[in-house]
């Protein structure tokens, strides 16, 4: 199966990271020189996406404008006699077909309510790709997470795939964990538990929010109830709900697993691709160990 087109959301406040995101959008924050939703939209490319779906803040267009050509860049780039910067962003707005839906502030709050308000440019596809615009699964080897996800979901011949991470005991209780029966070697979901003790799950894999579904989720999602608790739509529930009577196959992924929406994650994240740098490392290792050795 062909999945063509991806959602990407990035309609968040950003609250974790306030107060630089009263301004900026988390989703553009840099690891090194380029923003992590970039990281996705390459990935995304590299594995056949043709059309990428952005949901962001109504009054936000920082991702628009950056995967838009800038010829007043160009021209003044070529006034300081810099034309050759200009190759870095030159083909950004060439890498797929780009359309973006406005989330409101006076729509519900949720992760399942910007792949709602995205539901027109992909009811009609066979399947989609959903990612949240803040994280990132880095392979070191350079292998492409999302042609690892389309492998899985093709392989299983599941009707859904949710991505997760193997974590450790005394960290269950800070992610949604989800449990699963094994059928012909794919594990398939059975259930989905919000930060619980590890007494209360039989599993320690945590969804990352990474998922491909067919438009028959939507109808999951119409009928989902808000949660009490936090007044929001959540995907999970939804998916929850459609593996009751659909296989959702769960996507192991083996990369680093890096989350860049809090300032602590944000500094992990750069310090893994640098370590990759070799115009970079050197200095900043022995700048590392200087600083512990001094504090």
């Amino acid at each position: 199966m062909k999945i063509k087109k991806a959602i990407i959301t990035a309609g968040g406040i950003g609250t974790r990271f306030l107060p630089v995101t009263k301004t900026i959008q988390k989703e553009m924050l840099p690891i090194l020189n380029k923003p992590i939703i970039d990281y996705l939209v390459d990935d995304c490319v590299n594995a056949g996406v043709e059309e990428i779906i952005f949901v962001v803040r109504e009054q936000n267009i920082q991702i628009q404008h950056y995967y838009e050509e800038d010829l007043g860049l160009k021209r003044y780039l070529e006034h300081i006699k810099k034309a050759g910067k200009y190759e870095q962003v030159a083909k950004l707005h060439t890498k797929a077909k780009f359309s973006f839906v406005k989330q409101k502030e006076t729509d519900p709050y949720g992760t399942g309510v910007p792949v709602m308000l995205a539901r027109k440019y992909v009811e009609n596809e066979e399947a989609f790709l959903v990612l949240m615009g803040d994280d990132y699964i880095y392979n070191q080897d350079g292998s492409n997470e999302i042609v690892k996800m389309m492998e899985t979901f093709n392989k299983s011949q599941a009707q859904g795939l949710l991505t997760c991470v193997l974590v450790a005991n005394e960290l269950v209780n800070k992610y949604g964990i989800v449990e699963f029966k094994e059928e012909n070697g794919f594990k398939i979901l059975t259930n989905q538990v919000e930060k619980p003790q590890k007494e209360e799950v039989s599993s320690n894999f945590a969804n990352i929010s990474k998922y491909i579904f067919t438009p028959a989720i939507f109808q999951f999602i119409e009928n989902n109830e808000v949660d009490i608790a936090s007044g929001e739509l959540f995907i999970t529930t939804a998916c929850t709900k459609f593996a009751q009577n659909n296989r959702m196959v769960i996507h192991e992924t083996k990369g680093k697993y890096l989350d860049s929406g809090y300032v602590l994650g944000w500094l992990k994240a750069n310090l893994v691709y640098a370590r990759d740098k070799k115009e970079l490392w050197p200095e900043l290792k022995e700048f590392m160990k200087e600083m512990v050795d001094t504090f």
